[in-house]
């Protein structure tokens, strides 16, 4: 660049977009040549600040937003190629522009070949810089507005991953960092732990979130039904017309699919499975077409998969493709001192679903819950607080009536230990988990059960649930509520 700069005389005359967050940054270690990259980029209607070396920059920027840095002259060993990728490791959304040497003087290799900086070569006129100056102040804010919203959708998606305990801040984090990769997720924890939550939380952070995600409970259904489920299946409609129903992989595409309780999927299943992730495709098994799927799998299993390789009851091939990227889910009993936020955040879902002021907890009820093992972890702790609001009109929930239903619950599950049950005793226990499920939907739960709405709500009666619309009429009145099997959270697909 020459001494007279061109720029230099310039009337002041800000670019359009010139109202940046903070100052152009410009790093440059010899004198001259700083001051007249400062005259140009006042010249253009800019404030700036100066740095010598990169520790300099690097110490501004975390101090002062800069939206352009302005790289000149560097010293020995330092490189703009490397400045730029730390910049981008502390996050900053600052914008590089390197100014070249004029032609014929000596140029250093500044850049790596796959830089992220903007190269302004010299001698460069007024209308070159300022467009150049204002470009790279709008891509910085259009970065930084992206991972704005990224953030917010982040804490959106984990609003409902209460706690504040280290295992679950350390959940948060790793849910984060493996959202932001592409490979199949493998996600362990004891029933009732919340690996739905947690996929679907996967899903919503990551770039597939505009897309479906769809859930499979592998425990309630048999190989066939899986099977019919995955691949689809052909209804007959009448003579010589049918309805080809597309399976969860294909409803999948371009999202994700959990398989929950994954420890249960069939053998021969989980030898199909296995091609379908290596192939990224498979042939309808009844129409015979070939459909070519692109999606994410996250398998959830409460069972130690490495055991059932080893006793042969679980595919190696199969672990290993989703395996590369594995949460394990901490138990409640581990983390206590969650409880508290927990019980307040059910709380509050039953006051919003009953359009009432949330109950609270008298400090002795709070003892009794964070005192307790919860052998059914997070979704035990949830029935115990519906329960409770269900059978009590009161503000706050005294410890006697919290101790009640965790006896309760502690007796429902010895009775599902039990080798034997009548009929009418499983008719019993398949209409609660079911109702359960749809938390209290009973148009939903007579669909999935196939029986009408007439005769669920006589069932229900009889099990002791108040008429259907009043008062609690989705929380059972004096018997324990058995806890459900399948999707806690009651979507099965969802597309944005």
């Amino acid at each position: 660049m020459s001494a007279a700069s061109p720029i230099a005389s310039l009337a002041a005359r800000p670019f359009a977009g010139s109202d940046v967050a903070g100052p152009v940054l410009i790093l440059c270690c010899e004198t001259t040549e700083a001051h007249r990259l400062a005259a140009d980029v006042q010249a253009a209607g800019w404030s700036f600040r100066l740095a010598s070396t990169v520790e300099a920059a690097l110490q501004t920027l975390s101090q002062t937003p800069c939206e352009v840095c302005l790289v000149g002259s560097l010293a020995d060993g330092e490189t703009a190629g490397g400045f730029a990728n730390d910049v981008r490791q502390r996050g900053c959304p600052t914008r590089i522009i390197c100014v070249l040497p004029e032609p014929g003087a000596d140029a250093p290799s500044l850049l790596p070949p796959a830089a992220d900086v903007d190269l302004l070569p010299q001698p460069y006129s007024a209308d070159v810089f300022s467009v150049l100056l204002g470009t790279a102040a709008q891509r910085a804010r259009l970065q930084s507005e992206n991972r704005r919203l990224k953030r917010q959708l982040q804490n959106r998606n984990l609003r409902d991953m209460v706690g504040q305990s280290p295992a679950m801040n350390q959940l948060r984090q790793q849910v984060h960092q493996i959202a932001e990769l592409t490979g199949n997720v493998l996600l362990v924890g004891e029933a009732g732990s919340g690996i739905d939550l947690v996929a679907q939380a996967l899903h919503d952070a990551g770039r597939r979130a505009h897309r479906p995600f769809v859930k499979l409970d592998c425990s309630v259904l048999s190989a066939e039904a899986l099977e019919a489920e995955l691949f689809g299946e052909v209804e007959v409609t009448g003579p010589g017309r049918s309805v080809r129903h597309a399976g969860r992989f294909e409803l999948a595409d371009g999202g994700t699919l959990l398989f929950d309780n994954a420890h249960q999927i069939a053998l021969p299943m989980q030898r199909r499975l296995v091609q379908v992730l290596r192939d990224g495709a498979f042939q309808h098994p009844i129409t015979g077409e070939r459909v070519r799927i692109d999606l994410r799998v996250i398998l959830g299993t409460s069972s130690d998969l490495e055991q059932l390789v080893g006793r042969g009851l679980f595919r190696e091939d199969l672990l290993e493709l989703v395996a590369t990227c594995r949460i394990n889910l901490p138990a409640l009993r581990d983390r206590k001192e969650d409880i508290g936020l927990l019980a307040e955040h059910f709380l509050r879902k039953v006051a919003a679903r009953e359009g009432k002021p949330a109950r609270s907890l008298t400090l002795d009820a709070l003892k009794v819950l964070q005192g307790h093992h919860w052998p059914g972890n997070v979704r035990e702790l949830q029935n115990v607080i519906e329960q409770a609001c269900g059978t009590d009109w009161g503000t706050r929930l005294n410890a006697a009536l919290v101790e009640s239903w965790i006896a309760r619950e502690e007796s429902t599950e010895d009775v599902d230990s039990l080798p034997g049950l009548t009929l009418r005793e499983m008719e019993r226990k398949l209409i609660e988990a079911t109702f359960t499920r749809f938390a209290g939907n009973r148009e939903k739960t007579a669909k999935a059960l196939q029986i009408g709405i007439r005769t669920l709500c006589g069932k229900l009666r009889e099990y002791g649930y108040p008429p259907r619309g009043g008062p609690g009429s989705n929380i059972k009145a004096w018997t324990p509520v058995v806890a459900s099997y399948g999707d806690e959270h009651g979507v099965e697909a969802r597309a944005a």
